[in-house]
């Protein structure tokens, strides 16, 4: 069942009065973390939540604290919890410096944390964590070390394996990394905090952040392949680790739907759950929540957490645990609609054991079929590498962290690809799982890259890309180890495509394509190449479909409250989002200026970034970022700019930051750092 409401659920349970609180908690080694406790003012005993992130949160309290974000906030604390947020140690208002993304003093300072709050005069010893993006990959890190007192999780879009599903998808360099997050998180952590929250020692923890911080991009461009230093940082180095439940919620137009559900299938605990909807990067309850049907998520905290950390037996033991939308067509659009197409349903288990692992072979003209090729002569498909392709791919968050940037019609990348189409389909066919791309290659060159699209053809003609998937063709057996391809050398690449649940609908058909390039999301890799996909009885390429018949008998419809859609009005436009092909001089250009943060909350954010690709030379790359943060404190005026280059040649890659703060215009701080690591094998 799903229930409509235009303001969100309660469950009909009392809610007392919230009061704000800070304090700073002191670190093992003397560094004080600022804390925000949003909590029930009455006396008593209550179960502490806690979510921390970088990311300057830890502000003074706004005018109506049901505002405060995120939203789980103030409902929780109105619902008998205390909710304890704090900032990574270095940024924001918390003390010390930071100098690597989720380095071990960070992690160990998760555990302490935990601890901390359990033995709180006003906890009754249960912990539980939620959080999203930064704030729901840190519960894997908190949660693998078992701190005795964490009872439960809500992990809200994640990675599990930091490497794989966030910096080098596929082992290829994201561009994200520095066209959008470095330079940001530059100018936020060189920041001072805020003296109405720490007081006389602000000045004193700005200076020591100043003196001790660096780029955390030194870190991402210095650690090419997988290795200790993102393992320390991963889930999947042990999922069984984690000994509390687990709830897992996700959004088909985000970025991780994955890997939270491969985390789901392999976690080893007292109960898990997950949830994926159809939304981008936000929580359901989010006023500004693309696609819809936007649900309320809330109640869901609420019964998990009365659970798991206040022992209300309220019947979340019972429930089937997995809960998904499944998609239909709708035509693509630049923007994220503020609906989906599709319907929700329930499952007891994930995968789903019904399953039909549903092959489609390639075959010659462009055709693909549940038969497999039995041409006994080899035969091939070749196109050239053109390292621009990839300007209908859309932005791999599923459409950005803002509502826009999702992929368009596919057919002109279709033009610099190999394609593979089925007849139109006879029936309604649900595709709800990880397809698997199973293709044999061949290139000219040692580095090659191969991008898969599973792709939805309307009957007009129309091509709506669904799910992909890359891989470094080097990393075919290892992203430790990678080895070059021998040029002309047959080799067999098992390419996962992003998880899934979509109907193809009667008519439709569908397709897959096949290049060596997506400039928004894969840096491109350096030698120009022809590649080939080789078809038939000894080269059965093919992709692999989990097909799912319908259930018998059929669950209950989910018990979710849904609310009302978007409004467009709240929905955010980029300042710039362009691809252009220079032909003249052979290049493409991918610029991006997200949208202008204007004076809000005392501070204003301004970003850009262009990455520039040779179509010739494609070692040649340029990715130019940029970011100013302002912010009025004391009286003055406080500007943090953060300018980057990261560019790559055929042997290294190079990072360059240059950073300036200036008080009221005139030069406060200033310093450069330029880092060069050789290219391995991309």
């Amino acid at each position: 069942m799903v229930r409509t409401n235009s303001r969100g659920g309660d469950r009909s349970q009392s809610q007392c009065q919230v009061k704000i609180l800070y304090t700073r908690v002191p670190m093992r080694d003397g560094v004080e973390l600022g804390v925000k406790i949003t909590r029930p003012d009455a006396e008593g005993r209550f179960p502490a939540i806690m979510e921390y992130n970088p990311y300057r949160r830890i502000r003074k309290p706004l005018g109506d604290y049901r505002e405060e974000y995120p939203p789980a906030v103030p409902y929780l604390a109105e619902r008998g919890y205390v909710i304890a947020q704090f900032d990574v140690r270095g940024t924001g208002n918390s003390s010390g410096w930071s100098k690597d993304i989720y380095s071990a003093d960070e992690r160990q300072d998760g555990y302490d944390m935990v601890e901390w709050l359990a033995a709180q005069s006003w906890c009754n010893g249960n912990v539980g964590m939620i959080g999203k993006s930064y704030s729901a990959v840190v519960q894997w890190q908190v949660a693998v070390q078992a701190p005795p007192h964490l009872k439960a999780i809500i992990v809200r879009s994640a990675n599990d394996n930091v490497y794989t599903e966030w910096t080098y998808p596929g082992g290829v360099l994201r561009p994200y990394m520095f066209d959008s997050y470095s330079a940001l998180m530059n100018a936020y952590n060189f920041s001072p905090p805020d003296p109405d929250i720490v007081g006389e020692k602000w000045s004193e923890i700005w200076q020591q952040r100043l003196e001790n911080s660096q780029p955390w991009g030194i870190g991402y461009i210095s650690n090419q392949l997988d290795g200790p230093y993102w393992q320390d940082r991963s889930l999947s180095t042990d999922y069984g680790a984690v000994q509390c439940a687990v709830f897992v919620i996700a959004g088909w137009s985000d970025c991780y739907p994955t890997a939270l559900l491969r985390a789901y299938s392999k976690l080893k605990v007292p109960h898990k759950r997950a949830l994926v909807g159809p939304w981008g990067h936000w929580y359901g309850e989010e006023e500004c929540a693309v696609p819809g049907p936007r649900i309320d998520t809330r109640p869901l905290y609420l019964d998990w957490f009365d659970h798991w950390l206040k022992g209300i037996d309220n019947g979340v033991m019972d429930e089937p645990p997995v809960t998904f939308f499944v998609k239909r067509y709708s035509p693509p659009s630049a923007r994220m609609p503020l609906e989906e197409k599709g319907f929700w349903r329930s499952e007891r288990e994930w995968p789903i054991a019904r399953t039909q692992r549903t092959p489609l072979y390639f075959h010659s003209h462009g055709k693909m079929s549940p038969e497999p090729c039995e041409a006994a002569v080899e035969e091939r498909d070749e196109y050239p590498y053109n390292p621009g392709v990839g300007i209908t791919s859309g932005i791999h968050w599923g459409g950005g962290i803002l509502p826009w940037g999702t992929p368009i019609d596919q057919r002109w990348d279709e033009a610099y690809s190999v394609t593979y189409t089925t007849p139109p389909l006879e029936a309604d066919l649900e595709v709800t799982g990880t397809p698997t791309a199973v293709i044999y290659i061949s290139s000219t060159a040692e580095v090659a890259y191969f991008r898969v699209k599973l792709i939805d053809v309307a009957p007009d003609g129309t091509s709506k890309l669904v799910r992909y998937g890359g891989l470094n063709a080097t990393h075919r057996d290892s992203h430790f180890d990678p080895e070059p391809l021998t040029p002309g050398e047959v080799y067999e690449l098992k390419i996962d495509l992003k998880t899934m649940s979509y109907v193809f609908g009667t008519g439709h058909r569908i397709r897959v394509a096949i290049a060596s390039a997506d400039i928004q999301n894969a840096w491109p890799t350096a030698e120009p190449a022809i590649n080939t996909i080789h078809r038939g009885r000894r080269c059965p390429s093919h992709i692999v479909l989990p097909v799912i018949p319908g259930q018998n008998p059929e669950l209950p419809q989910p018990d979710l409250v849904r609310l009302s859609n978007a409004d467009p009005q709240d929905l955010s436009t980029p300042e710039e989002y362009s691809i252009t092909h220079d032909l003249v001089n052979q290049k493409t250009i991918f610029r991006i200026a997200p949208v202008h943060v204007p004076e809000a909350a005392g501070f204003d954010l301004q970003q850009h970034s262009s990455l520039t690709v040779s179509t010739v030379n494609p070692a040649e790359a340029v990715l130019k970022a940029y970011c100013a943060y302002t912010l009025k404190q004391l009286g003055s005026d406080i500007r943090i700019e953060a300018n980057e280059l990261t560019t790559s040649d055929e042997s290294a890659f190079r990072h360059l930051v240059q950073l300036t703060i200036t008080v009221d215009g005139k030069l406060h701080f200033n310093k450069s750092w330029s880092h060069t690591v050789p290219r391995l094998l991309n």
